[in-house]
C-alpha cells in the first residue's frame, strides 16, 4: 500500500533525526575520526577562504564607517575654522576700533584747555565737486558750523559745514569749497591748503622768498582763530613751478576720510574766534 505524500515527509524526517543521532553517537565513539580527517583536508582551503572573506567584508564595513566619521568630522572641523575666522576678524575690527578710541583720548588728555565732541561717522557723501562726512552729532552736543574736525595724530580731516540737532556734515579738507591756512613745520613757510576739484591738496599763496622742501610737514597756521594752530594737515609731494606771484606745491593728506571711524570735534580752545554764522 502506497504511502500518502504525509506519511512520507514524516517518515523522512524520523529517517534524518535517526541519522543524527547515529553520526553524533559514532563521532562519540570516536569511530568517524578517519572520515572527518579525510573530509577536513579539502574543506580547510575554504574554511580559511570563507574566513578571510568575513574578515575583508568586516574590515570593509569598518574602513566603511572610518570614512564617514572622518567626513563628519571634517565637517564639523571646517564649520569650526570658519566659527574663529569669523570671530578672529570681529577681534581685530574691535583691536582697530579700540587703538583709535585711544588715540583720541590721549588727544583729549593732552589738551585740557580745548573742549571736544567725540563722534562717529555714519556716511559719506562724494561726488566729482562735493566731499563730506556725516557724524551722529549736531546742535544739541554743541556742534557749530566751523568747527574744525580731526581725527588720531592731531590730522584735520576737516570743518563742520552744517550741522542739525542730532547730526551734522564735515567739509573734507579736498572739497573744492575748502581752505585752511597752512604753516610748513621745518621752513616755517606760510600759505593757504585748497582742496582742487579732482579731489587732491594744493598749498598756494606761499611767498616767492620763502622754501618748500618736498617731504616737509604740513600743519595749520591758526590765522583766523577758528582752527588750533599745529594741527597736522599731510606731507609736500611735488613742488610745482611758481604760480605769480606765488609758489605753489601738491599736498598728500594725512588723513583716508573714508577709513574713519570715530572723530573728534573741537568746540573750543585757547583763543578761538566764534565763527560768525553761530553769533
Amino acid at each position: 500500500m502506497a504511502l500518502r505524500s504525509g506519511d512520507r515527509r514524516l517518515w523522512t524526517a524520523w529517517l534524518l533525526v535517526g541519522l543524527a543521532v547515529l553520526l553524533l553517537f559514532l563521532h562519540g565513539l570516536g569511530w568517524l575520526q578517519p572520515v572527518e580527517s579525510l573530509l577536513a583536508v579539502p574543506l580547510t582551503p575554504l574554511q580559511r577562504l570563507m574566513a578571510d572573506l568575513g574578515r575583508n567584508a568586516l574590515g570593509a564595513v569598518g574602513f566603511l564607517r572610518e570614512i564617514r566619521d572622518l567626513r563628519e568630522e571634517v565637517e564639523r572641523l571646517r564649520a569650526q575654522v570658519e566659527e574663529l575666522q569669523t570671530e578672529n576678524l570681529r577681534l581685530r575690527e574691535l583691536a582697530a576700533e579700540n587703538a583709535e578710541l585711544k588715540a583720541l583720548l590721549g588727544i583729549i588728555q593732552e589738551n585740557p584747555q580745548t573742549t571736544f565732541v567725540a563722534a562717529t561717522v555714519i556716511g559719506y557723501e562724494t561726488d566729482p565737486y562735493l566731499r563730506f562726512l556725516i557724524l551722529d552729532v549736531g546742535t544739541r552736543q554743541g556742534v557749530r558750523e566751523g568747527m574744525p574736525v580731526i581725527t588720531r595724530g592731531s590730522a584735520l580731516v576737516g570743518r563742520i559745514a552744517a550741522a542739525d540737532l542730532n547730526r551734522s556734515r564735515v567739509r573734507l579738507l579736498n572739497d573744492g569749497g575748502s581752505q585752511v591756512g597752512a604753516l610748513l613745520q621745518t621752513t616755517r613757510a606760510t600759505g593757504m591748503v585748497i582742496g582742487q576739484p579732482d579731489g587732491s591738496l594744493l598749498l598756494d599763496f606761499v611767498l616767492p622768498d620763502e622754501e618748500i622742501l618736498p617731504g616737509d610737514v604740513v600743519l595749520t597756521s591758526g590765522v583766523g582763530g577758528q582752527i588750533p594752530r599745529a594741527l597736522v594737515i599731510g606731507q609736500v609731494i611735488e613742488v610745482l613751478g611758481s604760480g605769480e606771484p606765488f609758489q605753489r606745491a601738491r599736498i598728500r593728506p594725512a588723513v583716508d576720510p573714508r577709513r574713519l571711524t570715530y572723530v573728534l570735534v573741537i568746540t573750543g580752545f585757547p583763543g578761538m574766534e566764534t565763527p560768525a554764522s553761530s553769533r
